[in-house]
């Protein structure tokens, strides 16, 4: 039963990475920029007025969308 657990949590895992790298890659087509330096941008790395604000509006997106 455990490991039954486990895989579905690992699933649901890659479930989120797979959809943040969407995100991710959208954005940066939409701005000229390389995905991980929107990336770095979501983790507090870097900082870009620009790209914080595609990634509220992203995130906004996604709510509205009945997303996680």
């Amino acid at each position: 039963m455990a490991q039954k657990n486990h895989t579905a949590k690992l699933q649901k895992l890659k479930h989120y990475i797979d959809s943040l790298c969407g995100i991710y890659s959208r954005i940066a087509r939409r701005l000229g920029v390389d995905r991980t330096y929107v990336s770095r941008v979501a983790k507090g790395e870097r900082r870009s007025p620009e790209v914080e604000t595609a990634l509220i509006q992203e995130f906004d997106r996604s709510q509205e969308k009945g997303g996680h």
